[in-house]
């Protein structure tokens, strides 16, 4: 009987790709996050809401190495301590990290871009000279059917509509293979179709990767959250679906602002 919980429970944590226990990060005596724990399985499309400074994107932080925490624990894959490693070495070990402002090199076109991004081991200059083989230019093609920017594909970047180089930089990200995502407000600036494009885009790309967002938008995250994880000065306020989040009194005390009273 031991002997099966315990397989059963090494089961569970093999599911687990990012565990987070105790987390605490002190910036001059504010604590951005206090005891916070958090884990997510593979293949899990997880969305981060909370009031400004409740610590969303001081979590990504951590999570990509930015930010070094003062204590707790952070593994990814179950045996990697990111703690212990720098950013450079965590987006190299499978973290992809996307930060507000679309970040695309504007006079190469969108291909180009998309070709520099490749995981591969060689040098700028020659990831722009060097023919790509037949498996790496279907990789490239793959990518750009799942953004939408086919069309495209020979236009510069820096031509693009704001949604359209958001989604091109998903796509970079995207041609690094890594295992998780981290987005920071991916819809903030887009029309209402790019919106929604952006919504459908992040279901095709959990189905093969692991997908953390945080966002303010929270008609989008009622559309297209699965999982939602609210915090609140620092620590996980509730976690659960969207009709969880929105069905709690705490999180409407606190989130917005105002006490539910039930049977008014």
């Amino acid at each position: 009987m031991l002997g099966q919980l315990a397989k059963q429970e090494q089961t569970t944590d093999e599911k687990k790709i990012l565990s987070i226990k105790g987390l605490e990060v002190n910036f001059d005596g504010f604590k951005a996050l206090r005891n916070l724990d958090f884990s997510l399985q593979y293949g899990e499309l997880r969305f981060l809401i909370g009031p400004n400074g409740a610590g969303k994107t001081t979590l990504l932080d951590v999570i990509c190495g930015k930010v070094k925490p003062s204590q707790g624990q952070v593994f990814f894959k179950d045996a990697i301590d990111l703690t212990k490693h720098q950013e450079h070495q965590i987006a190299q070990l499978g973290i992809g990290r996307k930060f507000q402002a679309p970040t695309v090199f504007s006079t190469l076109t969108v291909f180009e871009n998309l070709a520099l991004s490749m995981k591969q081991q060689r040098g700028l200059l020659s990831a722009l000279w060097t023919k790509t083989t037949s498996e790496q230019r279907e990789r490239l093609h793959l990518r750009l059917g799942m953004i939408g920017l086919e069309s495209k594909a020979k236009e510069r970047a820096g031509s693009l509509s704001h949604g359209e180089k958001q989604w091109l930089e998903i796509g970079m990200l995207l041609m690094q293979e890594p295992d998780l995502l981290l987005l920071d407000e991916p819809a903030a600036g887009m029309t209402d179709s790019e919106t929604e494009k952006t919504g459908e885009l992040l279901h095709d790309i959990a189905a093969n990767q692991t997908i953390i967002v945080v966002e303010h938008d929270m008609a989008f995250v009622r559309q297209f959250a699965r999982t939602v994880t609210v915090l609140h000065e620092g620590t996980v306020l509730r976690e659960g679906t969207m009709a969880d989040i929105q069905n709690d009194d705490k999180v409407a005390e606190v989130y917005l602002g105002r006490r539910v009273e039930r049977g008014a």
